[in-house]
């Protein structure tokens, strides 16, 4: 405030450099008439800046130093002058001092409205400008305009308006987090090679800390930038600017703020680094429950109610512990390195990839048939997951929690989403602490039952019901095996899925001959059998997108909601268990079918079983880093999306529907219109 009132006071001394003081100023200012301004009619005026080389005027948005160039007009009783239309600024910096403005030629459109009564006649505007080089020259220079007649050419006008940024073909959301502020930008065009070097110049005046420049990445049809706010940011709603995309030219954007149920995706606890690594924790916790999990602390729970040694036991747990939170730290440390290099990734990332998903149903099904006491081939293929995890000195421990977290990574507990959805957008060493905070949490359980002796008495006694139950825990893990081969069947179709089946077939006789060779042989047998399961898995290819529900886009949801029709969105995976059985349980439901057509929601599936880096910035823009996602969005194209609960029952959906399209006395069934 002090800064705009000493340029203020500056203005009035400058006030008296008018006439023909002001052909000694570097700037110097023309207004011109598009077309006689006639009564009721509206006509465009261009106020152009011709600027002395070396010199530069500013922008709407000035940046960290100097003004924004204004425009005091005097018009006849009835004539108004609407807002400035800006040709789109350049950057100025010096001594990391970044501004905004014009150099060399700058034209501003204003249109001028004469009301139905307007009298003609003369006009004159002031224009108040900082003439900077090195230093800044504050200066008011006055021209007249003649309503009456037109005084530019076409051609001067149009070069005006080809300097305007266009309209942003898309959409725009703006959001605080912490100490920055995001926009995320949604459109086709971004999909350009281009975009990757695209640049935004914000236009919202004191909000961004301009010494500290923003970043841009693209995924897909996202853009996301983000910037340091000021210390004493100016509050704001919407947030505007110009994006620049080289060669393909500059545009418009307004930013309008998350709705408030689309920012609760991220819970408020969430937006911080402890609360982030507590909902970490919890999920992690919970994580230990998931059917894949199971199976695996169970064999090593029978193995330690075996063991009479309490520093055996306690050594375990600590292995066990390291064992998952190495684990877990090796896969944010793959995970960030990706993204940081610009691919869209999430938590189950590398179940997108079909040959990480046929390795681990190979994995999982050859521990199945090690259960049942088929073969003993520890530290080779099929018996490394189980012959690791049964070794001594610990290691065996260690094995067993790396496994753990490999057979949990399809699965989404709750508040692992919101947890995920922050790390991943911040800082490498904050995502580390929330990806280390969810590894404490999924260790906690089985390393506590380990230092606390007294609890293993709740584990019954060792006897022979302990190797038939040992033989039951395989069946879990084919019913994963199974599962995971039609997670395959999704991604690859049913040709991948067979030459899947294949690979398991042969390297299940490679496994029942090796025992019967002579030991010289069986490593090379081994090798071979390995090589070829390598050789043809590498022909599994992927399959499009299949399923009932229209497929998700941007712009299937946009066209639905301007035809009037509200949206449901399943963002979703085959791999994702939390997802499928949402799916079972609500999505498919009689009650919930029956009133989706009734309201005439259009329902979209964002399919993520392969990746998909559209899908990836959308679950990034409501804070997720994974799937499920379930967002139902109103008729109105105004309104923002609900961000449905992760854990979905028919009776949540229903009230949801009922918040946006309320019950219908009549059974007329509304057809919606094709994505």
């Amino acid at each position: 405030m002090m800064r705009r009132n000493a340029l203020a006071f500056l203005f009035m001394l400058a006030s008296a450099q008018t006439g023909a003081a002001a052909d000694q100023h570097p700037v110097t200012v023309s207004v011109s008439l598009e077309t006689p301004l006639r009564p009721g009619a509206t006509a465009w005026a261009a106020i152009s800046q011709h600027i002395a080389p070396g010199w530069h005027t500013y922008w709407r948005n000035p940046g960290e130093t100097g003004e924004a160039t204004a425009l005091t007009w005097h018009l006849p009783r009835g004539t108004t002058a609407g807002d400035i239309a800006w040709p789109t600024p350049r950057t100025f910096a010096d001594g990391g001092v970044v501004s905004y403005g014009y150099s060399g030629e700058a034209t501003m459109l204003v249109p001028l409205t004469a009301a139905a009564n307007a009298k003609a006649g003369k006009a004159h505007v002031d224009v108040f400008l900082l003439e900077c080089e090195h230093v800044c020259i504050p200066a008011q220079i006055g021209a007249d305009l003649d309503l009456d007649k037109a005084s530019g050419s076409p051609a001067m006008f149009a070069a005006a308006r080809a300097a305007l940024p266009k309209p942003f073909p898309g959409e725009a959301w703006v959001r605080r987090e912490g100490g920055d502020v995001v926009v995320k930008l949604s459109s086709p065009l971004l999909q350009a090679e281009a975009a990757a070097r695209a640049s935004f110049i914000p236009a919202t005046a004191d909000v961004v800390d301009t010494e500290q420049p923003g970043t841009t990445r693209t995924a897909g049809e996202i853009l996301t930038w983000r910037a340091a706010l000021r210390r004493r940011a100016k509050p704001f709603q919407a947030f505007e600017g110009v994006l620049d995309i080289p060669q393909v030219g500059t545009f418009d954007v307004r930013a309008v703020p998350m709705a408030p149920a689309a920012a609760s995706a991220v819970p408020a606890i969430a937006s911080t680094l402890f609360g982030a690594m507590l909902m970490a924790f919890l999920g992690g916790m919970i994580l230990n429950l998931m059917p894949c999990v199971l199976p695996i602390l169970s064999m090593k729970a029978l193995a330690l109610a075996q063991s009479g040694s309490s520093t055996a036991l306690r050594r375990d747990g600590r292995y066990y512990f390291a064992g998952v939170v190495a684990s877990f730290a090796a896969m944010a440390a793959i995970l960030l390195a990706l993204k940081a290099g610009g691919a869209a990734l999430g938590w189950g990332f590398q179940l997108q990839s079909p040959l990480a998903v046929l390795a681990l149903a190979l994995l999982t099904a050859a521990i199945g048939f090690n259960l049942l006491g088929t073969f003993e081939l520890p530290l080779i293929l099929a018996g490394t997951g189980d012959g690791l995890t049964r070794r001594d000195g610990g290691w065996g421990a260690f094995f067993t929690g790396a496994l753990a977290v490999v057979v949990a990574s399809p699965c989404t507990a709750p508040f692992m989403g919101a947890a995920l959805g922050y790390a991943l957008g911040r800082p490498p060493a904050e995502a580390a602490a929330v990806f280390l905070a969810l590894g404490t949490g999924f260790a906690l359980p089985f390393t506590a039952l380990t230092a606390v002796p007294g609890l293993t008495r709740l584990v019954p006694k060792p006897g022979p019901w302990m190797l038939r139950f040992k033989q039951a825990l395989a069946f879990p893990m084919f019913a994963t095996a199974i599962w995971l081969l039609w997670v395959l069947g999704r991604q690859t179709g049913a040709g991948g899925m067979a030459l899947a089946l294949a690979i398991g077939l042969g390297l299940s006789f490679a496994l029942w001959l090796v025992p019967q060779l002579e030991r010289r042989w069986r490593p090379g047998l081994f090798l071979a059998a390995f090589a070829a399961a390598a050789v043809a898995a590498t022909h599994i290819g992927s399959a499009g997108p299949s399923g009932v529900w229209k497929p998700w886009s941007a712009q299937a949801v946009r066209s639905a909601r301007l035809a009037g029709h509200p949206v449901l969105v399943d963002f979703s995976a085959a791999w994702c268990v939390t997802c499928l059985v949402n799916e079972r349980t609500t999505l498919q439901d009689r009650d919930v079918d029956r009133r989706l057509r009734r309201s005439g929601i259009v329902t979209l599936k964002a399919d993520w079983t392969n990746r998909d880096a559209s899908i990836a910035g959308e679950l990034s823009r409501f804070g997720r880093s994974g799937v499920p996602l379930y967002l139902l969005y109103p008729s109105d194209a105004q309104s923002g999306a609900i961000v449905l609960p992760q854990i979905l029952t028919p009776a949540v959906l229903l009230r949801a529907i009922d918040r946006i399209a309320p019950s219908r006395t009549s059974e007329r069934s509304v057809r919606p219109p094709p994505a």
